[in-house]
């Protein structure tokens, strides 16, 4: 079966093509500077994971699962603290409370911190305090990690723990 279309449409779909693909191609792509900066913060993330799960299982303790609603909620909160250019817990409540109902959590514990340069820098802050300290060695399964850099190039920091009452996921 032979299926014939005309001209007119046929330009119609390419020149649609043309335009999406364009469209598309032009919200998604990212500078080279944009690309690094991101690169830049999620090794430092993937870092502060590892120095966290190593200090974790020399003293004993499970390492922590990176959890995806853990991750998300502690960008908000680090965006937001860019926002107000000061570092806070505001809102933990309704952080915890959402971990406790989406993701099962039967306890919760964050950690801030702004102004160092490296993931061994803020770890070593946080073992240094004896508040961070606890939630970095808790009873906790999982963690979300946030890492932005303000537009000065200054580091904030977020580490959100749960413990899930089901750790088979």
């Amino acid at each position: 079966m032979k299926v014939f279309f005309s001209k007119t449409y046929i330009l119609l779909v390419c020149i649609s093509f043309l335009m999406i693909s364009v469209s598309c191609s032009k919200e998604e792509e990212l500078t080279e500077e944009e690309a690094i900066a991101i690169a830049e913060v999620l090794s430092v993330a993937d870092e502060i994971l590892q120095l966290v799960n190593d200090h974790r299982l020399s003293i004993g303790e499970n390492p922590l699962q990176i959890n995806d609603l853990a991750t998300t909620l502690a960008n908000e909160h680090t965006e937001y603290m860019i926002a107000q250019n000061d570092i806070s817990h505001d809102d933990f409540d309704q952080r915890s409370d959402r971990l406790i109902a989406e993701e099962n959590a039967s306890r919760t514990g964050e950690n801030v911190a702004y102004g160092q340069r490296s993931a061994q820098q803020v770890m070593t802050a946080w073992l240094n305090s004896s508040g961070h300290r606890k939630n970095i060695e808790g009873d906790f399964t999982h963690i979300g990690i946030g890492v932005i850099k303000n537009d000065a190039g200054v580091y904030y920091f977020t580490q959100i723990f749960l413990k899930k009452r089901n750790t088979n996921t």
